[in-house]
């Protein structure tokens, strides 16, 4: 017998109007925000909610600006797992949001690359 779909249960993370304010600031300039702008983006629930009132105040709030943003999870060396928030018309690919947030935060990104000897 199948089992029966759990039904899903949403959160609603409330995000304080001034926190939205400041990350949208940044995201404008340099052109991205981490948790060490805004801790409780240590949180990926609380990031995610972020993110998309980030990009509401853009649609609906701020008429004078239309940045790309972009929300990104990456991993690190060591296991930690932090999010980015950033304007892809800055900082232009993934890669260098990846770069940015270990700058950021001081993590170090993992070497994926494989060492192969051909006999």
């Amino acid at each position: 017998m199948a089992d029966t779909p759990k039904e899903k249960t949403e959160t609603t993370v409330q995000i304080p109007k001034e926190d939205v304010e400041k990350a949208a600031k940044l995201v404008l300039d340099p052109g991205y925000v981490t948790k060490k702008d805004l801790p409780k983006m240590a949180d990926l629930e609380w990031a995610t909610a972020l993110s998309d009132a980030v990009m509401k105040h853009f649609l609906n709030d701020d008429d004078d600006h239309d940045p790309y943003v972009y929300f990104e999870q990456f991993d690190f060396d060591g296991g930690d797992i932090d999010s980015i928030i950033f304007n892809m018309d800055i900082v232009k690919t993934r890669d260098a949001g990846l770069h940015k947030l270990s700058e950021a935060l001081g993590e170090k990104i993992i070497d994926n690359k494989v060492q192969q000897t051909t006999y």
